[in-house]
């Protein structure tokens, strides 16, 4: 696992949860969430004033997101995600500032493995961290 932060004081990625391993064509999916904790004056403010915004990148597929989330917004997916994401998906439990932060791949495939990068970015702050998934499939002899 990859981690990077910047001044740490706005918002802090606290756990990346991203399955090692996946079956292709799994009828479950794979859920991959990036769980965050806001700083003391981040707190106070409403997720429209920091401009908090939640992206995935996958590693090595080009520099734009897979899916990207902004608060007040319906959730986007992109590129090699594109049409393969439930959007509708909401964390369980979760406050209007994280509903969204988790993204669940409905059928992962094996042109899906690879590294996933998660970034949570606010007007004055990053955070990010990366984790592999390897999406296998069947040998047949």
């Amino acid at each position: 696992m990859l981690r990077k932060s910047h001044s740490a004081v706005a918002v802090h990625i606290t756990a990346l949860r991203v399955p090692a391993v996946v079956r292709n064509g799994s009828q479950t999916g794979a859920l991959l969430d990036c769980e965050y904790a806001l700083g003391a004056s981040e707190q106070r403010r409403l997720a429209s004033e920091m401009g908090l915004v939640v992206k995935w990148f996958l590693v090595g597929s080009g520099p734009a997101p897979v899916y990207q989330w902004i608060p007040g917004q319906r959730p986007q997916d992109f590129g090699a995600l594109r049409g393969r994401v439930d959007l509708a998906f909401k964390v369980t439990g979760s406050d209007e500032r994280g509903a969204h932060r988790a993204l669940r791949i409905t059928t992962p495939t094996t042109d899906l493995s690879g590294e996933y990068k998660c970034s949570v970015s606010t007007f004055e702050d990053e955070d990010f961290m990366v984790k592999k998934m390897l999406v296998f499939g069947e040998l047949n002899f």
